[in-house]
C-alpha cells in the first residue's frame, strides 16, 4: 500500500528551531513560551544587535579593525529581516503550508511519490550541508580561539567584537561573561540563518517539484486499451475530467507561488543586497588584512556561507522558470490530436497560461535567478578591485 507523502514534514527542523530560538510563538501559544520567546529575542536579538551598533561607532578607523565590525553589522541586517519575516509572515507560511498538504500536492501514484521523495531527500541533504558549514565557521571563530589559547597561551579576544565603548577595566573583568554572551548570540543568530535559509529553499524546491510532478501527470494522459474501447461520449468526459484535475493542481500551484513571493519579497530583497556587501567586504578582509590563521579559516567559510546564501535561491528561481517552460512541451507531448474539441480548448488555455512562467521577485525589483547571482558577483568584483586599487594608490 502506498504511504501518503506530506510536503510539510520535511520542515519539522526548521520549525522545531524556530520554536527553540523564540520565533514561532502565536495567540494560541502558551504564556510561559510568550514570556521566553520576548526574553530571548530581547537579550539575544535587540540587545545584541544594539551593543553591535553602538560598537560599530566607537571603533577605531583602521581598516583592520572595521572589516570584521562592518561584516558582522552587515550580517545582523539580513539575520533581522529573516527573523522579522518569520515573526510577521507566520499566517502566509501556515497559508503555504495548508496548500502544500492538499491532496493534489502528495504523491498519489508512484512516479509523483517518487519525486517528491527524491526532492525531499535532496533538501534534507542540503540541510545537513549547511548546518555543518556553519557549525564548523561557528567552532572556528568561538572554539579554536579558545584552543589555541589553552595550547599556546596566546591572548583570547571576543569572538564577534571587542566592545571599545567599554573602559579596558570593565571588559577585563567581566571578560568570561562577555565571551559566552557573544558566543550565545551568535550561536542563535548562525541557526537563525541556518533553518531559515533552507526553509526558503525549500519553499521554492516545493513549487520545482509540483511542476514535476504535473508534467508527469500531462505526459501520463494516454489512452490506455480500456479507455480506447469505451463510448466515445463516456471517453470524452473522462478525458476532460482528468486533464481538469491536472489544471486545478496547476491553479493551486500558481497559488502557493503567490503566497511564497508574499513571504520572500522584502526578506530576498535584503538578502541579495547586504550580502553583496558582505561577499565585498569579506574579500578585501582576505587579501588586506594580516589575520591569524582560524580567522582566516573563519572568512573562507563565511565567503562560502554567504555566496551559498544567494547562489542556491537564484538556482532554484532559475529551475522554477525552467519548469514553467517544460509544462509547454509535457502538454503538446500528451495525445491531444485525438481528443475532443472541449479537450484541446481546455489545454489551449493551459499553455497560454504556461507561457507566462512564475518568477520569484525581491520588491519586484529583480528575479531570484542566476542572471540576478551572476550580476551581483560581477558588481561585487567590481568593487572589490576599485577598493583593492584606491588601496594600492594609498600605499603608492
Amino acid at each position: 500500500m502506498m504511504t501518503l507523502v506530506y510536503q510539510t514534514d520535511i520542515f519539522k527542523p526548521n520549525v522545531f528551531f524556530w520554536k527553540m530560538f523564540g520565533i514561532w510563538a502565536d495567540r494560541r501559544s502558551s504564556k510561559t513560551y510568550k514570556y521566553y520567546s520576548f526574553v530571548f529575542l530581547f537579550i539575544t536579538l535587540i540587545m545584541y544587535n544594539s551593543l553591535l551598533a553602538i560598537n560599530l561607532l566607537y571603533t577605531p578607523l583602521k581598516f583592520e579593525l572595521l572589516i570584521r565590525e562592518v561584516i558582522f553589522c552587515f550580517t545582523e541586517i539580513t539575520v533581522t529581516t529573516k527573523v522579522l519575516m518569520i515573526l510577521f509572515k507566520r499566517n502566509k507560511i501556515l497559508d503555504a503550508f495548508d496548500l502544500l498538504n492538499k491532496n493534489e500536492f502528495r504523491g498519489n501514484s508512484e512516479e509523483s511519490s517518487a519525486i517528491i521523495q527524491k526532492n525531499n531527500s535532496a533538501y534534507k541533504t542540503y540541510w545537513k550541508l549547511y548546518a555543518i558549514l556553519s557549525n564548523f565557521a561557528y567552532s572556528s571563530q568561538v572554539l579554536g580561539p579558545l584552543i589555541v589559547k589553552l595550547i599556546w597561551k596566546t591572548k583570547l579576544e571576543l569572538p564577534i567584537c571587542n566592545y571599545y565603548f567599554l573602559n579596558e577595566e570593565l571588559r577585563h573583568n567581566f571578560f568570561s561573561g562577555w565571551y559566552i554572551y557573544q558566543s550565545f548570540g551568535m550561536y542563535g543568530h548562525m541557526m537563525y540563518n541556518v533553518n531559515i535559509d533552507t526553509f526558503i529553499s525549500g519553499l521554492l524546491m516545493m513549487a520545482v517539484t509540483q511542476l514535476k510532478i504535473i508534467q508527469t501527470k500531462l505526459l501520463s494522459l494516454k489512452l490506455n486499451p480500456r479507455e480506447r474501447k469505451m463510448d466515445r461520449g463516456l471517453m470524452n468526459i473522462t478525458e476532460v475530467l482528468k486533464l481538469n484535475e491536472i489544471l486545478k493542481h496547476y491553479e493551486l500551484v500558481l497559488k502557493y507561488c503567490s503566497t511564497v513571493q508574499s513571504i520572500l519579497d522584502v526578506a530576498m530583497f535584503v538578502q541579495f543586497g547586504v550580502a553583496s556587501a558582505i561577499i565585498c567586504v569579506a574579500m578585501c578582509g582576505l587579501i588586506m588584512v594580516r589575520s591569524s590563521t582560524e580567522t582566516l579559516l573563519f572568512m573562507v567559510t563565511y565567503l562560502f556561507a554567504m555566496t551559498l546564501q544567494i547562489f542556491v535561491p537564484a538556482w532554484m528561481g532559475t529551475q522554477l522558470h525552467f519548469q514553467c517552460g517544460e509544462l509547454m512541451s509535457a502538454a503538446y507531448s500528451c495525445e491531444w490530436i485525438p481528443r475532443s474539441k472541449l479537450f484541446k480548448r481546455s489545454l489551449i488555455l493551459f499553455v497560454e497560461r504556461a507561457k507566462t512562467p512564475v518568477r520569484i521577485t525581491g520588491l519586484k525589483i529583480f528575479t531570484l535567478s542566476l542572471d540576478t547571482f551572476t550580476s551581483i558577483m560581477k558588481t561585487t568584483y567590481s568593487f572589490f578591485t576599485l577598493i583593492r586599487q584606491l588601496q594600492v594608490d594609498e600605499v603608492n
